[in-house]
């Protein structure tokens, strides 16, 4: 209800604001910059309260990323998948061992998991 009354408030503010700003223009001539000025100003506070009643809109979250990461070893063919973390980058070498063979780790790639296809459009 309050948004709809802080609407047809904005839009009388408006109008009236274009009135002033229109009326301005065809007075004397020293005063026009003056009448404009000030229907202008009148104008946005009419426009403020016309597009002041939205809900902010609530950003996404981001989807849930993972980070692989497998052993250096050619010999080990151990892959891990955990959950990224801040400061994973591709080619990483990890502080862990391998639980298979106790070789390094390093991070082979970090990937987005889509919850849901997206459709192409063309």
């Amino acid at each position: 209800m309050m948004g709809t009354i802080s609407k047809i408030i904005g839009l009388v503010i408006t109008g009236a604001g274009a009135v002033i700003l229109f009326w301005g223009m065809n007075s004397d001539p020293s005063l026009s910059f003056v009448w404009f000025l000030i229907g202008m100003v009148v104008m946005s506070i009419g426009f403020g309260l016309i597009s002041g009643g939205k809900e902010p809109e609530t950003p996404e979250p981001p989807p849930p990323t993972v980070t692989e990461i497998i052993c250096d070893s050619p010999e080990c063919d151990f892959k891990e998948l955990r959950d990224f973390e801040e400061g994973d980058y591709i080619l990483k070498h990890m502080d862990v061992s391998c639980p298979k063979c106790e070789g390094s780790m390093t991070i082979q790639g970090i990937y987005i998991v889509r919850e849901k296809e997206e459709e192409i459009q063309i």
